[in-house]
């Protein structure tokens, strides 16, 4: 009778620390708070990526968007042009993907003709 007691209690105590072991990483992971996430568990608004980490957000710039002045720019989009006062001259900044990445692209673009070279004022 001692004996089965005792393989039982043996039996339980390989039990109760195979289960510790098998969901253990569940039951020292900690859980994010405002708002509630679990361990790993990223969010994303605008700009700003959020990943829970050891129960705290951890913000980081989200790389599938391009940020500009706060704002968040969607890949193969324009964020800003410009021209210039005499409408020769254009700038842009667009939104372009890289990869798996979004970056920006600064484009310079000039539609006015080009000065008249010395030979050709000679001609006229």
């Amino acid at each position: 009778m001692k004996f089965a007691i005792l393989s039982l209690f043996v039996i339980a105590c390989v039990l109760a620390g195979h289960l510790s072991e098998v969901g253990g990483a569940k039951m020292n992971e900690k859980i994010c708070t405002k708002p509630k996430g679990n361990d790993g568990e990223s969010r994303t608004e605008g700009c700003l990526k959020q990943t829970c980490k050891n129960g705290v957000w951890r913000p980081s710039l989200e790389e599938t968007v391009c940020c500009y002045d706060r704002e968040a720019f969607l890949p193969n989009t324009s964020i800003l042009t410009t021209t210039s006062q005499d409408g020769c001259t254009t700038t842009s900044i667009d939104c372009r993907l890289d990869g798996d990445k979004a970056r920006m692209v600064f484009q310079v673009e000039n539609s006015c003709p080009k000065p008249a070279t010395e030979n050709q004022v000679e001609a006229l």
